[in-house]
């Protein structure tokens, strides 16, 4: 059974909504995603106490409700920080992915979209990863990372850095597109062979 990949779904991440101020006893939010075609989904949040709250939304044209309890920890610095406890499996955890409930990456059988590419693939995607953070849409066979321009704001030591990982990544993905090229050519050499054979015999 293949896995699908976190991206694709729905994700509340905990301390998020903890810098927001989300968290607070007695308060209600209304927590949106934006959809494909410029829909939208969204689930409404109420919190009971410091260790609950309620996920309420709609599934199939039904109201859906569920009870999501909250664990606090101590920071070594000082401070507390919050961990959503899987409604699923009670696993402690920082997300969780929406589905028809909400549950953990683990739960719900997600990958991460780079543990779903296979090894070949891994360096183009962190090349595209990479290029995504300096606002950098196109790949490694459109634009060479030297034209990348840097964002606005962006310090030029962290700017130059991310260029030299993204160089490094475009090497080894370059690498692997040959690689796989030289597979396909020995297999396609292979079938010309064999059909040159049967051929023969006929």
């Amino acid at each position: 059974m293949s896995k699908g990949t976190t991206d694709a779904h729905r994700v509340l991440d905990v301390r998020r909504l903890h810098r927001e101020k989300r968290l607070e006893p007695g308060s209600y939010c209304r927590w949106e995603w934006a959809e494909a075609a410029g829909a939208y989904s969204l689930v409404e949040i109420r919190v009971d106490s410091r260790m609950l709250i309620r996920l309420s939304y709609q599934l199939q044209h039904q109201r859906t409700e569920m009870r999501v309890p909250i664990t606090w920890t101590t920071c070594h610095l000082g401070g507390q920080r919050p961990w959503f406890d899987c409604p699923s499996c009670e696993r402690r955890v920082a997300k969780l992915y929406g589905s028809t409930v909400f549950a953990c990456r683990r739960c719900l059988r997600l990958n991460y979209r780079s543990q779903q590419a296979s090894k070949r693939e891994r360096p183009a995607e962190r090349s595209r990863q990479l290029r995504r953070t300096l606002g950098c849409s196109k790949g490694v066979l459109c634009l060479p990372a030297e034209l990348i321009q840097k964002p606005k704001g962006m310090h030029w030591r962290t700017f130059d850095k991310r260029i030299a990982q993204i160089k490094e990544a475009d090497e080894l993905a370059l690498g692997s597109a040959l690689a796989t090229l030289g597979s396909l050519e020995s297999k396609l050499e292979s079938a010309r062979n064999s059909l040159a054979r049967c051929k023969s015999t006929l």
